[in-house]
């Protein structure tokens, strides 16, 4: 069994039931048919490497590209220093620019990555403050320029654009944040004559549209591609020399202890996608070129990133070091919801102790008018503990099924989050 990526976090079922992870399923069947798993990456998992490193899995290193080709030289671009010299008129640096401009002479092709779909992530009125949120979760709505509507990117939820601010009236609204609609835009009146397309999940939700735009870029048909993560996956394209990844920074605010290894995976994926058949390069732009994350990318290290990586998970006690589940309580009544929380919490801890963290409300504590509370279970890694928390955790699925208040609040397990 073969697992291409195996890194990939698209691999882990998260919503409906089951929540298995495709890579520890193929894992798990080669050994029950006496089979072997081959896992793929070159950004790994931190626990496939763990398991690497400790001789549960065999190791096999690959240090040179197909055919013997270079790594792409990748090189940091100071958007402090860019702003301070006046040569960062909108979101692309002169610095980035003049790479673009020198690609397209060559007759190359271009790669411009930027985590985020729609034009402008906040809309904002200058006047009052006033953000537009969607109906059903707390999130704001996200601008969208070619439709001209706002969107809420978790439940759908959409409404016209604005122009005035409904709380005080002010015209003053400005767009906080870029996303792959304002960078194609910008692409447009830089390079009018330019053949650009934007690779995100507004332009490929059709059957065939992510086959017809990789097809029209392997015919160069395309010059510069924009896009989110689909942009950094598996994609082989002779033509491309240059790689941008136009706002690093963003990619490691997540509240999340795997926000690092996924921004050094992203950079990593998407860096190797320049100089596949000839010489490549990236430009990372970045307002903090200090981070030692960046310096890993530059020098494409991912035994430095692992060594460090390890040693902060084992400090805190994060996986590869222990085992997590995650249970999440839904209702569309916040009281509710936050009582029932509490009254699993208690129930858990009467067996597993200071293992139970929370509740908590996770950084979006509404979706689809329904409102959400946490609990963390961080278990050591031996069969004992696993049976502790099935046992309790079947207590506390009993409980809520009979609990006159709680039985309308919907549990939800999640066993190896990611």
């Amino acid at each position: 069994v073969v697992v291409d990526e195996e890194h990939d976090a698209s691999y882990k079922q998260f919503d409906p039931a089951p929540r298995y992870h495709a890579r520890d399923a193929a894992v798990y069947l080669a050994h029950q048919f006496g089979g072997r798993a081959v896992l793929g990456s070159a950004t790994p998992s931190l626990e496939s490497y763990t398991n690497a490193v400790q001789g549960k899995y065999g190791l096999v290193k690959l240090n040179e590209r197909y055919r013997g080709q270079d790594l792409p030289a990748v090189t940091i671009v100071d958007l402090k220093d860019e702003a301070k010299k006046q040569r960062l008129a909108g979101h692309l640096s002169d610095t980035l620019t003049e790479h673009i401009q020198a690609a397209l002479d060559r007759k190359e092709q271009i790669i411009l990555f930027q985590n985020r779909r729609g034009y402008a992530p906040t809309l904002r009125c200058g006047t009052c403050g006033w953000i537009p949120h969607c109906i059903r979760c707390d999130v704001s709505l996200t601008y969208h320029k070619l439709s001209d509507q706002l969107r809420c990117h978790l439940c759908g939820y959409k409404k016209p654009g604005i122009t005035t601010c409904p709380a005080c009236a002010s015209a003053q609204l400005t767009y906080q944040g870029f996303g792959t609609e304002k960078i194609e835009d910008e692409l447009a009146l830089r390079f009018p004559t330019v053949r650009v397309a934007r690779m995100d999940l507004d332009t490929v939700s059709g059957k065939r549209d992510h086959e017809r735009m990789i097809g029209d870029f392997e015919q160069r048909e395309i010059e510069i591609l924009v896009g989110t993560q689909m942009v950094t996956k598996g994609l082989d394209f002779a033509g491309v020399s240059l790689v941008g990844i136009l706002n690093a920074d963003a990619l490691l605010w997540f509240p999340d202890f795997r926000s690092t290894e996924r921004a050094f995976q992203l950079m990593a994926q998407v860096s190797g996608r320049a100089g596949r058949a000839g010489h490549g390069e990236v430009l990372i732009q970045t307002w903090d070129p200090s981070r030692e994350l960046l310096q890993q990318v530059i020098n494409h290290d991912y035994e430095r990133f692992y060594e460090i990586e390890i040693q902060q998970r084992g400090q805190w006690n994060y996986p590869p070091f222990c085992r997590l589940i995650r249970l999440t309580l839904k209702h569309r009544d916040a009281e509710k919801t936050f009582a029932a929380a509490r009254f699993v919490a208690r129930m858990l801890q009467e067996s597993l102790h200071e293992r139970v963290l929370g509740p908590a409300s996770p950084p979006v504590a509404r979706i689809r008018s329904r409102y959400l509370q946490e609990i963390l279970l961080k278990l050591e890694k031996s069969p004992e503990m696993g049976r502790r928390a099935r046992t309790g955790i079947r207590r506390v699925q009993d409980a809520l099924a009979v609990h006159p208040q709680f039985k309308s609040v919907e549990l939800a397990l999640n066993v190896d989050p990611v």
